[in-house]
């Protein structure tokens, strides 16, 4: 921080209480999120918490994106996706930086609307120390668990104990400057600015490597990452179902898909029946890659799809069921109308075709989306809540036969959730938390996915596809109990953002 023309008087405590952040409270959210367990500033209304949460979120995720580039067995291929979702995490936490400072500015002026003539001029904001704050947060987090590597060797382990005393040492100077700096801010003794990045190579009109080439980028087809998609696949003895779903990706118009399964049954392998065995090569001639994991034990869906997240590696994610049989083309169809939307997920709802005599005027209604999708609010037993029901059944097929929509007449519509067949950006997936909330249900839970959506929606936006292209196998559920709903018993944390 700058030093100004003069030292700055120490502030009144009754002023400085005026403007209720504390690097305290910073501090114990970094660690809490780390820890995966609830942090007090959480319940604090203030809305410069939804900016400190993005950082430190974009931060953590930088963070493994950054420790999976400097692996050495993985083709170069997947150090170059690395390196992309390097930049535009970057992006993202320098955003949040700046929008932190103006939330801050805007909550100072409500304070002290002008400084002091002779006020201290803080080169470094308050939003950029509370980035260096995370940044300490993760280094201290991951410090401590190489100190606890007896593996390692008790050098090792000396010290890396040296190396986090001198972190938590660090941090605490740092959480003193920033109080220091908020309170003389907000006795108008201090002040600073939003200073914006201004980040010129991810601007495609300021980087020469870029711009120079956009003529030539025109006038060639859009060269495509070795696998823009991973598809997300969680089953548990359903080997014959699987099988079907995976046929149905064999001859997909995106070209080459990354399909993850995690498979946590009980009585037999997926990966070992003769069944998927034969679509696997299927699929590995087509130029698909398709990677199988037994996830044991079962510790509820949530944290099955917790576990396929992290398995991730390319931009965009697909959670598919196992029981679901998808059109040739509608993971292109998705991929393209989520890059089209910005938006954070874009789904293809189940139609169960058993119901195709089974007509239901009363709940085919249908709200499109007339222009882009945007960010929306939906929780348990709302008006919007009620959107669900066209998903009921062959509702969805009905309506777009009676409409005559066809794959080149696509529409955007609004939804409650999506299920089954959800693709995400999962930058913005991860952004808002992932499924890392399911430490806080018990094993045996629905609606995990449902929770998922309604916090990607309330922040980047959602939406459903129609015509759908995605068709259930109707099989019996694999999730019989359905007492606890993750929507309805983690409702406090969709009301709070």
């Amino acid at each position: 921080m700058a030093e100004g023309t003069a030292a700055a008087a120490p502030a009144p405590a009754d002023m400085a209480s005026r403007f209720e952040l504390q690097a305290g409270a910073i501090v114990a959210f970094h660690d809490g999120f780390l820890a995966d367990r609830a942090a007090p500033s959480l319940a604090e209304p203030a809305p410069w918490w939804r900016w400190i949460e993005e950082n430190h979120r974009s931060n953590t995720a930088l963070w493994r994106e950054e420790d999976r580039a400097r692996r050495t067995d993985v083709p170069d291929g997947e150090i170059v996706r690395c390196k992309r979702n390097i930049d535009a995490l970057n992006q993202r936490r320098n955003d949040a930086v700046e929008a932190l400072d103006d939330c801050l500015l805007t909550a100072l002026e409500r304070v002290v609307p002008a400084p002091a003539p002779d006020a201290r001029l803080s080169s470094e904001t308050a939003g950029a120390i509370i980035d260096r704050l995370s940044i300490l947060a993760l280094k201290i987090h991951h410090m401590r668990q190489a100190s606890q590597r007896r593996e390692a060797g008790a050098e090792h382990m000396r010290r890396c104990a040296d190396k986090l005393a001198t972190l938590v040492t660090q941090r605490e100077d740092l959480a003193a400057c920033l109080d220091r700096l908020l309170r003389e801010a907000s006795c108008g003794v201090a002040r600073f600015r939003t200073y914006r990045q201004f980040k010129m190579y991810n601007d495609p009109s300021l980087n020469p490597e870029l711009y120079r080439r956009s003529r030539a980028a025109n006038d060639a087809p859009p060269a495509q990452m070795p696998f823009a998609v991973d598809v997300l696949i969680p089953t548990c003895d359903r080997p014959a179902a699987l099988a079907v779903t995976l046929t149905s990706l064999f001859a997909q118009s995106l070209g080459a898909l990354r399909i993850v399964v995690s498979d946590q049954g009980a009585t037999c392998s997926a990966e070992a029946s003769p069944e998927v065995q034969a679509v696997v090569r299927l699929l590995a001639a087509k130029g698909h890659a398709a990677e199988f994991h037994r996830h044991l034990p079962r510790r509820g869906l949530a944290e099955q799809r917790h576990f396929l997240l992290a398995q991730a590696r390319s931009p965009y994610v697909l959670f598919l069921d196992d029981d679901v049989v998808v059109e040739p083309d509608l993971v292109e169809r998705l991929l393209k109308a989520i890059r089209e939307q910005g938006c954070g997920f874009v789904g293809s709802a189940l139609i169960g075709l058993s119901h195709a005599e089974d007509r239901r005027p009363h709940q085919q209604g249908i709200e499109f989306w007339e222009g882009p999708v945007e960010p929306e609010e939906v929780v348990p037993d709302s008006p919007a809540w009620a959107r669900h029901q066209l998903h009921n059944a062959a509702n969805l097929y009905h309506v777009q036969t009676n409409l005559g929509l066809t794959a080149d007449r696509q529409r955007f519509y609004r939804v409650a959730w999506v299920g089954g067949c959800v693709l995400f950006d999962r930058a913005k997936l991860e952004a808002a938390g992932g499924f890392e909330f399911w430490r806080e249900l018990p094993p045996e839970h629905c609606g995990e996915d449902v929770f998922a959506q309604l916090r990607v929606m309330a922040r980047d936006g959602g939406c459903g596809i129609i015509p759908s292209g995605a068709y259930h196998q109707e099989l019996t559920t694999t999730v019989p109990r359905r007492d606890v709903d993750a929507p309805r018993v983690l409702r406090t944390k969709l009301e709070g953002r």
